[in-house]
């Protein structure tokens, strides 16, 4: 079955960590933030990735950029849809610039890596600033945990790319015009920010500026125990696919941060 591909343009958003900056700390500076959704020939939709919130930019001195004809619910009304009648989010990670509207799918299950979630229980402490469990842990029994490829429904796979996180997945979404892959973060990896910064700066930012955006008293259980509780028997691995091996999965890969995308209403007839 094919499908047509509506990026959801969610805003923009610069990240800063106010005195902790260092030589050679990179520069985030309006980072456009898209969702999409994919809709196939019978009408019905599927999001992937839902953009990040207002109230968690985290970094002290960051800011964004969003009007509230951007916010998800609006930008599905604008193409004919309603976020409550939409069933199925797919999420390529969990980092929070991509979980930020999963609260406006009550009706939804989300698909998720197990992978990702197994990372969170051993993160180094200065990795928690990454995510928001605000966004997703009051819908962990919305979750259908999967491991490795999956069939969501036809025309639609998910594959399990690794990298970015340990369950980050890409989406094989067949259109029209050929196999469109949706690649969320793929091509980016952080783990030169935590090397350029000393361990030390890190942990008088967690104590003291930055501290709201490290994990709440007992969310660490609380996702444990939740984790143990699904009986998963795979080993954990991280396993990081190859960038061209993503190319490969299909004839064209979008990826979320894509400045290209401006103005772009479809995909694939790209049509503005």
């Amino acid at each position: 079955m094919n499908h047509t591909i509506y990026p959801l343009f969610t805003g923009t958003f610069t990240v800063r960590f106010e005195g902790l900056e260092s030589p050679g700390f990179p520069r985030v500076d309006d980072i456009p933030d898209y969702a999409f959704l994919v809709v196939d020939e019978a009408g019905a939709g599927v999001v992937v990735d839902t953009g990040f919130n207002r109230s968690n930019v985290p970094g002290v001195g960051s800011t964004f950029t969003r009007e509230a004809s951007l916010e998800i619910p609006a930008l599905l009304n604008s193409l004919g849809f309603q976020a409550v009648d939409i069933q199925a989010v797919v999420m390529t990670h969990l980092h929070w610039d991509h979980t930020g509207g999963m609260e406006h799918f009550p009706d939804a299950r989300f698909y998720i890596q197990y992978f990702d979630f197994m990372q969170m229980l051993h993160l180094n402490p200065n990795e928690e600033t990454y995510y928001c469990p605000d966004h997703w842990m009051g819908l962990l029994d919305c979750v259908e945990p999967i491991h490795g490829r999956y069939e969501l429904k036809p025309g639609i796979e998910l594959v399990r790319t690794g990298g970015h996180t340990h369950g980050h997945q890409a989406v094989r979404v067949h259109t029209a015009e050929g196999v469109v892959v949706l690649g969320g973060d793929a091509p980016f990896n952080y783990e030169f920010l935590w090397k350029a910064i000393p361990a030390e700066k890190w942990l008088l930012y967690k104590d003291g500026p930055g501290s709201r955006f490290y994990w709440k008293e007992g969310v660490l259980e609380t996702l444990r125990d939740w984790v143990h509780s699904l009986n998963v028997d795979v080993p954990y691995v991280h396993e990081k696919m190859p960038l061209k091996d993503i190319q490969n999965l299909g004839d064209r890969v979008i990826f979320a941060h894509d400045p290209a995308l401006q103005g772009v209403v479809r995909i694939p007839d790209l049509e503005n």
